[in-house]
């Protein structure tokens, strides 16, 4: 018969133990099963195609295929009535131009800049309160993008009108 004092005693689970245990277990099959989602999600998934070019310019697609620039159009603070209230607006307007006609459009923006600001202005000032809190303001963008053609004198110089900087200010704003 074995000697009483060479039996190991065998440890009793505790009530700490018994809930730690679970928690541990449940954790590491909540990381396994993310790390599997990342690398399926990053296995299927399409690698994006590089859209910036070294010199700033863009590879549109969308407009031929061309390299694309942005210049910047006009800087100014229009304000509009139409809806009972005067709302006033600080707005930056660029476009989107072909990589050959970028100095030709910076050309036309100095020498035309009074009557590209006197244009946004009317856009903004004949605007419907429904197109000025569209989400993309694409209403405006497309009559802005008339608009600045009106001016240049030509409908295809400018691809996309951009408005980086739409702020506005007044009551109840």
């Amino acid at each position: 018969m074995a000697d009483s004092q060479d039996v190991q005693p065998v440890e009793k689970i505790t009530p700490k133990n018994s809930k730690l245990v679970p928690i541990l277990v449940v954790s590491l099959l909540m990381l396994g099963e993310g790390v599997a989602i990342f690398f399926l999600v990053k296995s299927v998934s399409p690698v994006p195609a590089e859209s910036l070019a070294s010199d700033g310019e863009m590879d549109m697609k969308a407009f031929g295929g061309d390299k694309m620039s942005e210049v910047e159009l006009v800087e100014c603070r229009p304000s509009n009535r139409m809806g009972g209230k005067l709302i006033t607006f600080h707005i930056r307007v660029s476009g989107l131009v072909t990589a050959g006609d970028k100095e030709r459009a910076i050309e036309l923006v100095e020498a035309k800049k009074a009557r590209l600001e006197d244009g946004v202005n009317i856009v903004i000032r004949s605007a419907e309160p429904k197109h000025l809190n569209e989400p993309g303001l694409e209403t405006i963008k497309r009559r802005l993008k008339y608009e600045i053609g009106r001016v240049f004198g030509d409908d295809e110089l400018i691809k996309d009108v951009l408005l980086p900087q739409v702020l506005q200010s007044g009551p109840g704003v």
